[in-house]
């Protein structure tokens, strides 16, 4: 199996579905993604959660991608909710297409590295109060 470097960053209201699926879809591998809350100060609430490293290169080619390229503009690969939402329902989850395209259009897919990734979309990693 290929694997490929992918950081994915959702809004907080899509997090508890981007979790869900991502279980569903890429089983155990899946599972325990977006846990860590992110914010513009770094202090709750949290209004992001990121998810960073290698994932299954068939789980990656269902997702969306924006592409950096020196002294180019960004490439912007949409993703293919209406797959997601058809191998969801077929593993017993209730989801449509449009729910997909919800959170994949509200979602930031990209190669960077975290730390880059955060740093161009202006987020912080919540830390815990002392």
């Amino acid at each position: 199996m290929s694997w490929v470097h992918r950081c994915l960053i959702v809004p907080a209201e899509h997090a508890d579905l981007a979790r869900v699926l991502c279980e569903t879809l890429a089983g155990p591998g899946g599972s325990g993604m977006f846990t860590t809350p992110l914010s513009s100060t770094g202090q709750e609430p949290a209004t992001h959660y990121i998810s960073s490293g290698a994932i299954e290169e068939p789980f990656a080619q269902l997702l969306p991608l924006i592409e950096f390229q020196a002294d180019a503009e960004p490439v912007i690969y949409p993703g293919q909710p209406e797959l997601i939402a058809q191998m969801a329902s077929a593993q017993g989850m209730a989801v449509t297409p449009e729910e997909v395209q919800a959170l994949l259009a509200a979602s930031d897919v990209t190669e960077q590295e975290a730390f880059t990734a955060l740093a161009r979309l202006g987020l912080q990693i919540v830390q815990p109060p002392l």
